[in-house]
């Protein structure tokens, strides 16, 4: 418990770090009214009122066609995040929107491609997470120390998945989608996850970093192919294994 209370202390500090000298993800250009992407790595963002919003949501604009969604006014409970507003496609969920917002249940939209880091990360009570079937990337921390979260589907499109992204959560089993795009397991991506017991990896995850599922259950077990790395991986880290049958 000391180590998760320490962690999350150490992410609110790389939150607030994050809103302070970096704002919420885009670099706007009010003149065009589009945003441009900086030439570092990610967006710069001045931290700026929404260019649109209503009583649940504030957002971005990202072009002509796409916002980001940047702020939430809600009091937490179900979310349900639109797929459009006023004509725009919002495609992006914002750094740190939903964090410790007391959400519980949440329904992504099938236009959204990326959630970027923190967006729901320190909702305890958060039960439900429906995410976007076009998902891309999963930012670091997404959902850290979601304690009730014991169950999430995640799509075949996906990328990217961040560091953290399931550290502290309750998840109890997990299956990696077969994807050609997702070749890599992250840093610490279960890490702490109490609960876990079994999770589900297929033959196009040729990466797992050791600290993967640190101090997870030691009961846990990896599922997979014969001939595959994660059951190379479970074998050489002593993880408890069950070979799958095509």
């Amino acid at each position: 418990m000391k180590k998760i209370i320490c962690a999350l202390l150490a992410c609110l500090m790389c939150v607030t770090a994050a809103i302070t000298f970096g704002g919420c993800g885009c670099n706007k250009d009010k003149s065009s009214n589009q945003t441009s992407k900086s030439s570092g790595p990610g967006y710069v963002v001045p931290t700026t009122e929404p260019d649109l919003k209503d009583d649940t949501f504030g957002y971005y604009i990202i072009n002509s066609k796409e916002l980001m969604l940047t702020r939430y006014y809600g009091k937490g409970g179900k979310v349900e995040i639109p797929a459009e507003f006023q004509g725009y496609k919002i495609s992006i969920i914002g750094h740190s929107v939903f964090n410790a917002r007391d959400v519980e249940e949440v329904v992504i939209p099938d236009s959204v491609t990326e959630i970027q880091d923190y967006a729901f990360s320190g909702n305890k009570k958060l039960k439900s997470a429906t995410l976007s079937k076009n998902l891309k990337v999963l930012g670091i921390n997404a959902f850290f120390n979601c304690q009730a979260l014991q169950s999430i589907e995640l799509p075949a499109t996906l990328k990217e998945i961040g560091s953290y992204a399931f550290c502290a959560t309750g998840l109890t089993k997990v299956t990696i989608p077969e994807s050609n795009t997702l070749s890599e397991l992250p840093q610490f991506c279960f890490f702490q996850c109490a609960s876990l017991k079994e999770v589900t990896i297929p033959v196009t995850i040729t990466k797992i970093p050791k600290d993967c599922f640190k101090e997870c259950p030691q009961d846990m077990v990896i599922k997979a192919y014969s001939g595959s790395y994660a059951l190379s991986y479970a074998q050489k880290y002593s993880i408890k294994a069950e070979e799958l049958k095509r």
